[in-house]
């Protein structure tokens, strides 16, 4: 995930807000491969995030991870049902966001192997050298 931080809504602006119609955020389906693209993804928990506290709801608070199962199809559903039996009380959004990321984006996704290739260090001749230096 990105790490981006949605600002609170301060109790002046949720008022106005009640006011207008907002559409709720996609339904992620776990079937379909659009969800296995770490942006998209980063994009749709944004988009939770930002939904949820136009409406007033903590993202801390336990309605918002009710909410969240409420977006889910598929066997992210699934893993959704899982976690909250198996954590009950300590389940949270965020944590729930981190699993739920874990679940959906593969181990080849472009941005992990990109990671994975910026924290290479080979060794030439016993020298630790990054991996570009060592490329070149």
């Amino acid at each position: 995930m990105t790490g981006i931080v949605t600002p609170e809504t301060s109790s002046k602006m949720f008022k106005r807000m009640k006011c207008i119609k907002i559409d709720t955020p996609e339904n992620l389906n776990s079937r379909d491969k659009k969800w296995q693209d770490l942006q998209y993804f980063d994009i749709w928990v944004n988009v939770i995030q930002r939904w949820l506290s136009m409406k007033g709801i903590r993202l801390e608070s336990k309605e918002a991870l009710d909410f969240i199962g409420f977006k889910l199809q598929g066997s992210a559903l699934t893993t959704y049902n899982h976690q909250l039996i198996k954590e009950k009380d300590k389940s949270s959004f965020f944590s729930f966001m981190l699993i739920l990321w874990e679940f959906l984006i593969p181990s080849t996704s472009k941005d992990l192997l990109w990671k994975e290739w910026e924290a290479a260090s080979p060794n030439k001749d016993r020298r630790h050298m990054a991996i570009k230096t060592f490329a070149n």
